[in-house]
């Protein structure tokens, strides 16, 4: 399990739900598509390749695994002792980064093949993955060092952690993110006394400096419960509660990146025991998210980003799962989640809540290591690039790899290069195989 989303109320919420399921509202249908075994309290969920989905489950023992839309699951590494401290990160790599608790903070990797598991030198500074970095680098948070303070840190792609920030005293940083305007924002949270804490939301410059940006009214923020922080595609910063807001109850927020704040939604009394794990903005432009019922059982939502509230499906049963969950959209459209509980062995499942949505927009390579040729997926599994011309910029028709040429991996799989940026096929030059002759094996 992960220590900073659990509570006991779990293990009672499993005895309180009934069978049953509940129809998904607004056109939506929900289905199961794996329930977790041999594994328990499974968190997070991040796609791989379409529509393969990775995460991580148990402690002492615990297992970083993929589960397919078919709902076939691998095992990628299993860690006999320990308590997982972050999700599951993709780097540009190939690789799955998580950070785990083994009497030290190690951060740790998986890639999408069995026994790939690779574990990093134990770092000064504790560390707690939350964001890729456009650079190729992980975002995350951190504790330690002799003053034992809270740190806004990076990490890169062999565990070395490094301290961007350095938080006040008494303050705990529960998430953060990089925007697009080269600095970070996050929230912290007090450390020392739970109720009356100040939290805020702060700016973090690349250099350390610290501006905070908006203080939010005490005992907004409850004491490990998730804070969910993203950028939206309209520039603000969008967040959750699991208590605060006009009711006491939780509540969904917009902040701009001056700190200007816009109370969203607030969350009833009396019909959620928590506030949202997950808050995602999918490709319709709405945020969805998911809520814990009093009796443990979840509830999926969406929310425009005026504040217009819709509950898509209650899960009511053991069957249908419980929360906390973590929602992805894939790039089929479909969203998908992690239950944490629930399932028919109660050890959580993975579902799919198809809402319509349109195909979201393929994500630019946006770090430097996924400059250049880039490939398709192509006839059965194979792969087909396009590779730059030498000392050119042009882009040469797609061609089957061939040893010593290029090396087609997962983060050259989908996008081409412009049209206009494509050059004619050298006069001479042979006709190219068909991309169903590529002899490659098939991308993870």
């Amino acid at each position: 399990m992960i220590i900073r989303f659990f509570r006991m109320s779990k293990l009672l919420a499993l005895c309180a739900m009934a069978a049953g399921v509940t129809p998904a509202a607004g056109g939506a249908s929900f289905r199961v598509i794996y329930n977790n075994q041999g594994y328990n309290q499974p968190s997070g969920l991040i796609e791989g390749s379409p529509g393969v989905f990775y995460s991580i489950a148990g402690s002492d023992p615990g297992a970083a695994f993929s589960v397919t839309i078919l709902g076939s699951r691998a095992i990628l590494g299993t860690f006999s002792t320990g308590i997982f401290q972050s999700l599951l990160l993709s780097g540009p790599n190939g690789r799955f980064y998580s950070s785990i608790y083994t009497g030290v903070n190690n951060v740790f990797s998986v890639s999408s093949a069995p026994n790939s598991e690779l574990t990093y030198a134990p770092q000064t500074i504790d560390p707690l993955l939350f964001q890729n970095l456009p650079d190729g680098g992980l975002l995350g948070a951190g504790t330690g060092g002799p003053t034992d303070l809270w740190y806004l840190i990076r990490c890169d792609l062999s565990g070395n952690v490094t301290a961007v920030a350095t938080l006040p005293s008494g303050q705990r940083l529960e998430s953060a993110i990089y925007a697009a305007d080269g600095n970070y924002y996050g929230v912290t949270l007090g450390t020392d006394v739970v109720p009356g804490s100040t939290n805020y939301a702060f700016r973090a410059t690349p250099l350390g400096v610290l501006t905070t940006l908006y203080t939010f009214a005490p005992n907004t923020f409850a004491r490990f419960s998730a804070t969910p922080l993203l950028l939206g595609n309209d520039g603000n910063l969008y967040g959750s509660t699991a208590t605060g807001g006009a009711n006491g109850t939780g509540m969904i927020y917009r902040l701009t990146l001056a700190g200007q704040f816009t109370l969203l939604y607030s969350f009833e009394p009396g019909k959620y025991a928590a506030g949202p794990t997950t808050l995602i903005e999918a490709s319709d432009g709405n945020l969805y998210g998911d809520a814990e019922a009093p009796d443990g059982a979840g509830q999926l939502f969406r929310i425009t980003k005026s504040g217009q509230y819709t509950l898509l499906y209650q899960m009511s049963g053991l069957g249908a799962g419980g929360c906390p969950c973590w929602l992805v959209q894939g790039r089929d459209g479909v969203i998908y989640g992690m239950a944490h509980i629930g399932g028919t062995s109660g050890d959580g499942l993975v579902f799919a809540l198809d809402a319509g949505l349109p195909l979201p927009k393929p994500q630019p390579q946006s770090s430097p290591r996924n400059r250049g040729p880039r490939a398709l997926a192509c006839g059965s599994g194979a792969t087909i690039c396009y590779r730059r011309r030498s000392n050119s910029t042009a882009w040469l028709r797609p061609r089957c790899p061939t040893a010593g040429r290029i090396t087609c991996g997962r983060r050259f799989r989908r996008a081409q290069p412009p049209a206009q940026s494509r050059s004619p096929r050298p006069a001479g030059q042979g006709r190219h195989k068909r991309a169903s002759q590529c002899s490659n094996g098939p991308l993870h």
